[in-house]
């Protein structure tokens, strides 16, 4: 069995006002804390914030559900069919190669 995602490492990077004009912070994903079959935990690292508005603290989250935009979603279903075309997909493309799988002598 693999390691389970189990958190999200978060740091908090400075502050913004929004359009409303109220102070917000700005957040960036800096690793995942995994957990391991033995119980362990473990964090893995893909970033470490360099501005000087870092505190050095890194905040744990319960990773959230993210939903898909539709762009997403045909993305990760070509990414998981391994960039292929689906077999037949180019029924319904006007321009799509008349002569496919046909014989063509050209001298």
């Amino acid at each position: 069995m693999a390691a389970k995602l189990v958190f999200d490492a978060v740091a908090t990077v400075g502050e913004y006002t929004d359009k409303q004009g109220n102070k917000k912070k700005r957040y960036m994903t800096v690793g995942k804390v995994f957990e391991s079959e033995g119980g362990g935990l473990s964090l893995k690292l893909d970033a470490l914030p360099v501005v000087p508005e870092w505190s050095g603290w890194i905040s744990l989250f319960v990773p959230k559900d993210k939903e898909q935009s539709p762009a997403q979603e045909q993305h990760s279903a070509a990414k998981a069919n391994g960039y292929q075309a689906p077999v037949g997909g180019d029924d319904d493309i006007p321009f799509a190669n008349m002569y496919r799988g046909k014989m063509l002598l050209c001298i």
